[in-house]
């Protein structure tokens, strides 16, 4: 019989009247609500529903039995082919050494990690720190920028305004130049 309950990935096989069965262990059998069966269809179907409830899907029977409880209990007392061996002392003191090395392994290992975010974070700090100072100044730069620019404008406007006098001497200039040039060839 092949066996499947909901909790049957968190749970042991026992063993019960030549039959297994999952469980937790034979002391938490509450926990576990019903173990199902899953049998081919045969004459043993009668003699199930003695036991507890029988539907069928198929070629399948599924059983969920009444008394989960009681044959959790009697299969712990005449579990003889289940036993579960006794723990080896050894192995637990082995398995406490290692563990403690594992933890001051991850001791240092996490203070190593919060010693490289701690730094990773003052990095982080001081380059946000030196883009805003950056910022700044360029913004500051671009306005000094502006108002240079500015400045130079108006200063160009009122060289033009006052270049305006001297493009009409340049004309009396040359006005003055062509009548001496005229007077020079008369006088020749």
């Amino acid at each position: 019989a092949r066996l499947s309950s909901p909790l049957s990935n968190r749970l042991k096989p026992w063993c019960l009247m030549g039959r297994a069965f999952f469980a937790r262990s034979p002391s938490m059998a509450e926990e576990a609500a019903a173990a199902v069966v899953v049998a081919p269809r045969s004459s043993e179907h009668s003699a199930l529903e003695l036991e507890g409830t029988v539907r069928w899907e198929g070629p399948l029977t599924h059983f969920v039995t009444n008394n989960l409880e009681q044959q959790i209990r009697l299969s712990a007392s005449s579990a003889s082919g289940c036993a579960i061996p006794a723990v080896d002392a050894k192995a637990l003191q082995d398995l406490t050494a290692v563990a403690v090395q594992v933890a001051a392994q991850v001791d240092e290992l996490l203070r190593s990690v919060h010693g490289a975010l701690q730094g990773l974070t003052a990095l982080s700090v001081g380059c946000i720190q030196t883009y805003r100072d950056g910022v700044e100044s360029l913004g500051e730069a671009v306005d000094a920028s502006i108002r240079s620019m500015y400045t130079l404008m108006a200063r160009c406007e009122e060289l033009d305004r006052e270049m305006q006098p001297v493009l009409t001497l340049a004309r009396r200039i040359r006005d003055m130049k062509s009548a001496l040039e005229r007077l020079e060839a008369f006088c020749k």
